[in-house]
């Protein structure tokens, strides 16, 4: 029985290699199908998701209109109100950012004791306006003001100077915030005059369009 099998399995190769033989096909080849013009490509679950995940996300993205940067909120608010009477709804955004500043302090005393009696010091010279540190990097040292413009924190290092006071200036990041006005550009821009009008009363502002979708 098993010798039958085997003579039909040789039997079965030889009529294989015959047919491949005859129609031209290299045995290397015969496996491989080549999709014919107009054939439908199906496309596995996993692929269609995909497609589907980046037709959503193209048609997600939306472009705004932005008005700014006010430096206070309430000139924000006073504009984001002049464009409601122009038709424009606005969201107010508020971008957190540093600008460098200029700390005055007496540097670091050895203790807190120390500190305190430094304080009793410059009060009796009738310095009012510092604090003692009280923890971090300049622990125990007196700050005697921290200023946006170097120019201002040199003249309050003048006067400490005058009073006798050995003070230095000291490089500090400043938190700063500021608003903008956004809305979807697919409703009213602003036009040349309006935003001529914007600038004349909001020092320093502009128009930037940036992707809002997120």
């Amino acid at each position: 029985m098993l010798k039958w099998f085997l003579y039909s399995l040789i039997l079965l190769n030889i009529g294989f290699f015959a047919w491949n033989s005859r129609s031209g096909v290299p045995l290397d080849k015969a496996s491989k199908f080549e999709e014919p013009d107009g054939a439908v490509r199906l496309l596995l679950l996993k692929e269609k998701q995909q497609l589907a995940d980046e037709n959503q996300a193209a048609d997600e993205t939306l472009m705004c209109f932005s008005v700014g940067p006010f430096t206070r909120k309430t000139a924000a608010v006073a504009a984001q109100t002049r464009l409601k009477k122009w038709g424009i709804q606005t969201k107010r955004r508020v971008q957190k950012t540093s600008v460098e500043g200029f700390w005055v302090i007496i540097p670091p005393l050895k203790s807190r004791k120390a500190a305190s009696q430094q304080i009793k010091k410059i009060k009796e010279l009738g310095i009012h306006d510092y604090f003692r540190v009280a923890t971090g990097s300049q622990k125990n040292a007196i700050s005697l003001g921290v200023f946006s413009k170097s120019s201002s924190a040199h003249r309050r290092l003048a006067e400490m100077e005058q009073k006798g006071v050995k003070a230095i200036i000291s490089a500090v990041d400043l938190p700063k915030r500021n608003y903008w006005l956004d809305w979807p550009s697919t409703e009213t821009a602003l036009t040349t005059e309006q935003l001529a009008r914007l600038q004349k009363t909001f020092k320093g502002i502009g128009t930037v369009s940036l992707n809002c979708s997120t």
